[in-house]
């Protein structure tokens, strides 16, 4: 636009059509008529092996039905496509000022999308019924043996001989295990949109000294359309029940159905893949990078990150998941509120460097300056390159144990190094953070005077969190009988619930709810190092070799893992990185 100003403007159009399966051999799902619905027709199926009459028969006998995809008015690959991904762009650059004091400002945006992978397609679709089942010769089984007794192989001569005459023993016609509640779907929101990310970035870059460059670079982006699958039709958790209804758990043939919040006849996990997750990125990088001249190029550079997101591919759990009204009811507010958190994947502070070195060794150089042609193919004309990282690493806090002590969360990181001998092998590594230590595992040892605890806690030592019944408690939970061996509780959120029936029933305690849920620490810094040593050696104008030694992990810095137990131990038996790794290489152009 200007000798100073350059500005691109784009438009991207981008079409994938839905997955299609050559047979049509496709499964969804349709709520309204709680039907499995069929890309094709039963005979289709059934003569393309897909699935047979008797696994069909048996879920139709409990009450499932199926439906073409006509009648659950859906294309054949029961998914619409997609035809309005529009992506704009638009970028610039601009020179300020001139001379010396020169400075260039970048800036961009971008609209993308990205389709579905096919494994997330072809590995849920193959899993649904009438596509899976199970087949099976069991003479151990009552309902399989002869006289419809257990265990009739013990009074009878084998039949069939495994790889004799077993080619036909397992029957096509008997499908073992359906029974209400053993029906599952993962199947495709019709409507589903493409995942899709704005991304925008800011740049200033100015020269330091020749060859050198200073850039600080601000980049955002925002994500929607994520994976995610709405999984609402698992049965409520036991305590959840005890605790709202006071009743006992229903038994008899429905009982696999009968606390699922949307069918209580038939079918059991019904999940959708609904692309609602969404995240959010702000990074910050400085940077500075000295192109190569004078024998010799590198960068160097830090990034600060902060990114949020609804974990890719993570299940949205339905509200009978938890205490009524302590979540929305709402899948938009229940996703946002319960799963939009750090992405542990993505260091906070990451350091990183590389650079390319001439060595001075050869003909004209430091070293070697006089040597011949012959010699100077061998000793000169070597360089060094390197690339490295630093970069934080965060761990979860464990959400097990429910009864917060009151004591803050300590973080000790390498001050206090420890053992953890309660397997019998004393293994090395730090107290990380005050975790939960059962009290008879403090510096404990066995009657032979053998460490059998961890060994090194300081006498300070009180946990943060701990079970609902720690160990060495003597007070009975409320509503426990007065003659509760509360021993055997030890190390367990058990809680005693009184039933409308006079019973009292003994659960664990598990809101759902858990106050440390989607909560991080800081865990061990990790840093690596690669390495290479190379050149290349020329014979007149046609023929050239190069050598190259490649070393990853070239120091062999084992590293811990990120790895921290609700314990608090960091286990550093273990290397948190791989070892080194040298690989020669020898290429020949001619």
């Amino acid at each position: 636009m200007t000798p100073r100003l350059t500005v691109n403007l784009g438009l991207r159009w981008e079409y994938w059509q839905a997955y299609r399966d050559k047979n049509n051999i496709l499964v969804g799902f349709d709520p309204s008529n709680r039907s499995i619905v069929l890309g094709a027709d039963l005979d289709t199926m059934y003569r393309t092996g897909a699935s047979v009459p008797s696994v069909v028969a048996a879920y139709q006998a409990l009450g499932l039905t199926f439906e073409s995809w006509e009648a659950a008015h859906l294309p054949q690959n029961l998914v619409h496509s997609r035809h309005k991904n529009f992506g704009p762009r638009t970028g610039f650059a601009y020179r300020a000022l001139g001379g010396k004091n020169a400075f260039v400002v970048r800036g961009g945006y971008s609209l993308s999308y990205f389709n579905m992978d096919q494994n997330s397609f072809v590995s849920n679709m193959n899993n649904n019924t009438p596509l899976t089942a199970t087949f099976t010769y069991n003479q151990l089984d009552a309902t399989q043996s002869p006289n419809g007794l257990p265990n009739y192989g013990l009074i009878s001569a084998p039949t069939y001989i495994a790889g004799v005459n077993s080619s036909n023993v397992i029957s096509l016609d008997q499908p073992r295990g359906i029974t209400r509640g053993t029906a599952q779907i993962s199947y495709f929101s019709p409507n589903l949109p493409d995942s899709r990310v704005h991304s925008w970035n800011l740049t200033l870059e100015k020269e330091i000294m020749q060859s050198t460059l200073a850039r600080a670079r601000y980049v955002g982006n925002h994500s929607s359309h994520l994976s995610q699958w709405n999984s609402y039709n698992q049965p409520t958790p036991d305590y959840i029940y005890y605790a709202t209804t006071g009743q006992p758990k229903p038994t008899g043939a429905f009982a696999n159905v009968a606390l699922r919040p949307f069918d209580q006849q038939v079918l059991g996990t019904i999940q959708q893949y609904t692309n609602s997750g969404f995240g959010n990125v702000q990074s910050a990088a400085f940077e500075v990078e000295h192109r190569f001249s004078k024998g010799y190029a590198a960068q160097v550079s830090y990034v600060l990150t902060n990114a949020l997101a609804t974990p890719t591919f993570g299940t949205v759990a339905a509200s009978n998941q938890f205490m009524p009204g302590a979540v929305p009811s709402g899948y938009d507010e229940r996703d946002s509120s319960l799963y939009y958190q750090r992405d542990t994947g993505i260091p906070k502070h990451r350091l990183k460097w590389n650079w390319l070195i001439d060595l001075p060794i050869g003909k004209g150089k430091a070293i070697g300056h006089n040597a011949g042609n012959a010699l100077d193919k061998f000793i000169g004309g070597w360089q060094l390159a390197g690339i490295g990282t630093l970069g934080t690493t965060y761990f979860t806090l464990p959400t097990g144990n429910w009864n917060l002590t009151g004591e803050p969360i300590h973080q000790y990181g390498y001050q206090y190094p420890i053992q953890n001998c309660t397997s019998g092998t004393c293994i090395p590594g730090y107290l990380w953070w005050n975790g939960y230590i059962p009290a008879n595992q403090i510096n404990s040892r066995d009657a032979q005077g053998r460490p059998n605890g961890y060994e090194g806690i300081p006498a300070d030592y009180k946990p943060a969190v701990a079970p609902l019944i720690p160990w060495g408690s003597t007070t009975l939970p409320a509503n426990a009988p007065a003659n509760t061996n509360i021993s055997q509780y030890w190390d367990t959120n058990n809680v005693w619930i009184p039933l409308k029936n006079g019973t009292t029933q003994i659960v664990g305690y598990n809101t759902g709810l858990h106050p440390w849920r989607n909560q991080f620490l800081p865990s061990v810094r990790q840093w690596n190092l690669d390495a290479s040593a190379f050149k290349n050696i020329q014979f007149g104008e046609r023929i050239n070799f190069r050598f190259s030694a490649d070393c990853f992990n070239v120091f062999n810095h084992p590293g811990n893992p990120n790895t921290v137990g609700g314990d608090g131990f960091l286990n550093t038996r273990n290397s948190g990185t791989a070892g080194r790794v040298v690989q020669l290489g020898l290429r020949l152009n001619w």
